[in-house]
């Protein structure tokens, strides 16, 4: 299956970057309009041969991985699990469950990368693999979703790196969720 890229120069050093990426990744759902909430997995179970968690041993990371709330009727919650995290060279990769059933594969590779002491590349590298015809047809749903959501991707990570503040729009959506519960 093909694969998706996206490569985002961002006006912020790689380091201020890959704190809110990458030591923070249970924390999307604080600043990305995609993810209306996020929060850490409990580390995986002990391995047989480690004191250590799966997760942990294998991939040095802060936290196992996260759970996203999506908005996404297709998808409405996700769950993230890193499997590969590298804090010195700033990428992680992580791999989706809880996807429909026609869905075989969907992994995720994000890099910081400096450009100078004042601009950054993230690069995301998406992997999305489906089988049979329903497959075909989500695929194309849920890219069609992916794409779009990636633009608002860009503005929402600029904007929180600059201020320290989630995005108006993000800001918007925190509002509208907040309503609702107050209204049940």
């Amino acid at each position: 299956m093909p694969e998706l890229s996206t490569d985002l120069i961002i006006t912020a050093p790689a380091e201020q970057i890959w704190e809110v990426i990458g030591r923070r990744f249970d924390r999307i759902g604080d600043w990305a309009t995609a993810i209306i909430h996020s929060t850490a997995i409990p580390d995986a179970p002990a391995a047989a041969d480690s004191a250590l968690p799966i997760a942990a041993a294998a991939t040095d990371a802060p936290v196992a991985g996260r759970v996203c709330q999506t908005g996404i009727r297709l998808v409405p919650q996700v769950t993230e699990t890193l499997i590969a995290y590298d804090d010195a060279n700033r990428t992680l990769t992580y791999q989706a469950s809880g996807m429909p059933p026609f869905v075989t594969l969907a992994r995720n590779t994000w890099t910081v990368t400096a450009i100078d002491a004042h601009r950054s590349r993230v690069s995301l590298r998406a992997r999305f693999d489906t089988r049979g015809l329903l497959g075909l047809l989500g695929r194309w749903a849920i890219l069609t979703q992916t794409r779009r959501s990636s633009r608002h991707l860009t503005e929402d990570l600029r904007h929180y790196l600059q201020t320290g503040q989630p995005s108006p729009r993000k800001q918007r959506q925190q509002r509208r969720a907040a309503a609702r519960i107050t209204t049940r």
